[in-house]
């Protein structure tokens, strides 16, 4: 059984991003890859085979450039020189904001709650996220495992927004798609919400706050 939220001890709202934030996925599959083939004339297969077998789970990191490895792949798949036309494709395709999640801020932020961002993205849709979708202007900080070094779900990943904040653990709320990711930020003390697809009245009623939008 989920732990109730406490409310009175809520100060900062952890928000992840994919999933939560962001409407860009749908029984496990991201909004990008749906038209891929269709509209880039590309392999989803061998582009999903090259960058999701441990290449991009390093860029997550910092560890390697996703655009580097973007073109790489390209330049072996006969599209050279196509690399920002796919990077362009996938962060357009997969920029979705959950406007029922985001309509909670305002409620929220009266209440005196804070709010950041907590995401496993890397460093170039971090910017993306940050600027072009105007998430800079929306929250606190932005706290990405690109700029970190480090992903969820590893405690030392909660660890280090606790130390930036200057925050105690059961200050914190993660609200998180990713069961172990909210199971880790649990295990280190914080509060957590597993938010799963259509769980924005459960939420709202979670958080205290009536649909009134």
């Amino acid at each position: 059984m989920t732990p109730p939220v406490n409310l009175d001890a809520v100060q900062v709202i952890a928000w992840d991003f994919d999933g939560v934030l962001n409407s860009n996925i749908e029984k496990g599959v991201f909004a990008w890859s749906r038209n891929f083939e269709q509209d880039l004339g590309l392999s989803l297969e061998s582009f999903s085979s090259y960058l999701f077998a441990g290449r991009f789970q390093k860029a997550i990191v910092g560890q390697a450039c996703l655009v580097e490895l973007v073109t790489e792949w390209a330049e072996a798949n006969a599209a050279a020189g196509r690399a920002a036309e796919i990077l362009d494709y996938w962060f357009e395709r997969d920029a979705l904001p959950d406007h029922r999640t985001l309509a909670l801020f305002g409620p929220l932020k009266a209440r005196g709650v804070r709010h950041v961002m907590a995401t496993n993205n890397e460093i170039h849709r971090t910017s993306y996220i940050e600027t072009k979708m105007g998430f800079g202007d929306r929250v606190e900080r932005i706290f990405a495992a690109g700029r970190m070094g480090i992903a969820k779900p590893d405690t030392d990943y909660f660890g280090h927004i606790e130390a930036e904040l200057q925050v105690a653990p059961e200050s914190l709320l993660l609200v998180d798609d990713m069961e172990e990711n909210v199971a880790a930020a649990r295990r280190r003390g914080w509060q957590a919400f597993h938010f799963t697809e259509g769980a924005h009245d459960l939420l709202e009623q979670s958080l205290g706050l009536q649909q009134t939008f």
